[in-house]
C-alpha cells in the first residue's frame, strides 16, 4: 500500500470524526480568506479612487463609513490651494448612481477647468458644455451607448457629447456630469467627495499629506492604498473582527485536530507497537500522526475555500462596505489558507505524535 493510501485509509476509518474535525478547520480557513480577499479588494478600490484624474494623492473625511461617503465642504478648495507644496487641486463628487439598468455606477462630478477632468483623453465625440454627460470608453461598451445617446442617471436624462479614456479603472466605466449637477442629484449643495491633489516637482506626497492633515483637522490625506482604512470605517470593521475570529478559529481549530489525532493514536496503540517490532522507527511513526493531520487540512482547505469565497461575496453584498468594492482574491490571499489550514494541522499533530514516539513495542502490544 502507497503512503497516501494508508493515510487515506487511516483517516476514513473514523470518517465522522474525520469530517468534523475537517469542518471546524475549515471555519477558520473560510474566516481568513473571506477576511484577506475583502481586505485586498478594499484597497484596490482605493488605489483607483485616491487617485482620480491622475492626482498625487487624494484628501477625504476623517472617520466616513467608505470613500464613496465622504463629504467635505466646497469651501476647503481656496485653503488647500494655499497649502505650500500644491500645484493643483481638484473638487471631486463620487456618486454611486442608478444608470441606465444599473443600480451601482459610478457617476463623478468634475469641474471642467481642473486637471481631473482636462487629463481626460477624447476617444469619441466632443468634449461636454452645460449640463452634458461624458462617458467611459468601457462603460460605453457595456451600456451600448456613444455620443448623442441619452443617459439616465437615476430619474434625470443627460445627452452624452464624447467618450473619455483616463487609464484609471473606476473612471473608465464610470460617467462624469458637471459637479454642480451631481450635487444636485445627491442633495449635497456646497460639499464634495474628495480633492485630488497635485504637488510640486521635488516634494514628496507623503510631506504635503501630512502637512494637509495637520492643518485642516477632520480631513485624512490618503497617499497610498493601504491608508484607506484611516477612513473607511466599514472596512475596518471588518478586518479587526475578522482577525479576532480568525484567532479563535486558530485555537479550536488546533484544538480539534489535537483531539482527534490523540484519539486516533490512543485506538491504534496495539497497532503502532506492531509497526515498531517490525522495524518502524519512531520518525516513522511520528510521519505518519502528521500526514493524517496534514490530510484533515487538505479537506478543510478545500471546503474553506469554496465557503471562504461565498462568505467574501455575502459580507461585500449584505454589509455597509462600498458598493465599488469587491473581494479580490489572490493567489496570496488562497497562500495564506493554505498556510492556515497546514499550520493547524501540523501543530495539532505535534502533541499526538510526541505520545507515539514514547511507546515502546512492548508497552504498546501490551495494551491490547
Amino acid at each position: 500500500m502507497t503512503w497516501p493510501g494508508l493515510v487515506w485509509r487511516n483517516l476514513m476509518r473514523r470518517s465522522a470524526r474525520t469530517a468534523l474535525t475537517s469542518a471546524g478547520v475549515a471555519i477558520g480557513v473560510a474566516l481568513i480568506v473571506a477576511l484577506l480577499s475583502i481586505a485586498a479588494g478594499v484597497r484596490r478600490t482605493a488605489g483607483d479612487l485616491i487617485h482620480v484624474g491622475r492626482s498625487d494623492f487624494g484628501v477625504f473625511q476623517q472617520g466616513a463609513s467608505d470613500l464613496t461617503r465622504s463629504l467635505l465642504p466646497e469651501s476647503l478648495d481656496a485653503k488647500l490651494r494655499a497649502t505650500p507644496g500644491i500645484t493643483g487641486v481638484a473638487a471631486i463628487f463620487l456618486r454611486v448612481s442608478r444608470v441606465e439598468h444599473r443600480d451601482a455606477f459610478l457617476v463623478f462630478g468634475l469641474r471642467q477647468n481642473e486637471f481631473a477632468y482636462r487629463r481626460f483623453v477624447i476617444v469619441a465625440g466632443r468634449r461636454a458644455a452645460d449640463d452634458e454627460a461624458m462617458l467611459g470608453d468601457q462603460a460605453a461598451k457595456s451600456l451600448h451607448l456613444g455620443p448623442g445617446d441619452l443617459l439616465h442617471v437615476d430619474n434625470e436624462r443627460y445627452r452624452i457629447a464624447g467618450l473619455y479614456h483616463s487609464g484609471n479603472h473606476f473612471e473608465d466605466i464610470g460617467a462624469v456630469l458637471p459637479l454642480p449637477v451631481v450635487q444636485k442629484l445627491a442633495a449635497r449643495p456646497g460639499e464634495v467627495t474628495t480633492f485630488g491633489i497635485t504637488i510640486q516637482l521635488g516634494k514628496r506626497p507623503r510631506d504635503v499629506a501630512r502637512l494637509v492633515e495637520h492643518r485642516f483637522p477632520g480631513v485624512t490625506a490618503v497617499t497610498e492604498p493601504g491608508q484607506v482604512v484611516n477612513v473607511d470605517t466599514s472596512s475596518r470593521l471588518i478586518i479587526d473582527t475578522g482577525w479576532i475570529f480568525s484567532l479563535l478559529a486558530l485555537i479550536v481549530g488546533g484544538i480539534g485536530v489535537t483531539n482527534t489525532m490523540a484519539m486516533s493514536v490512543f485506538e491504534r496503540i496495539h497497532e503502532i507497537g506492531i509497526m515498531r517490532a517490525v522495524g518502524w522507527p519512531g520518525r516513522r511513526i511520528a510521519a505518519l500522526i502528521v500526514s493524517e493531520a496534514i490530510g484533515i487540512g487538505l479537506l478543510a482547505l478545500a471546503a474553506g475555500l469554496a465557503a471562504g469565497y461565498g462568505a467574501a461575496e455575502l459580507f461585500v453584498r449584505r454589509g455597509n462596505l462600498s458598493e465599488l468594492a469587491t473581494p479580490d482574491f489572490t493567489p496570496g490571499v488562497f497562500a495564506w489558507g493554505l498556510a492556515f489550514a497546514l499550520g493547524v494541522a501540523v501543530i495539532g499533530a505535534l502533541y499526538p505524535a510526541w505520545r507515539a514516539v514514547r511507546l515502546t513495542p512492548i508497552e504498546a502490544l501490551r495494551r491490547e
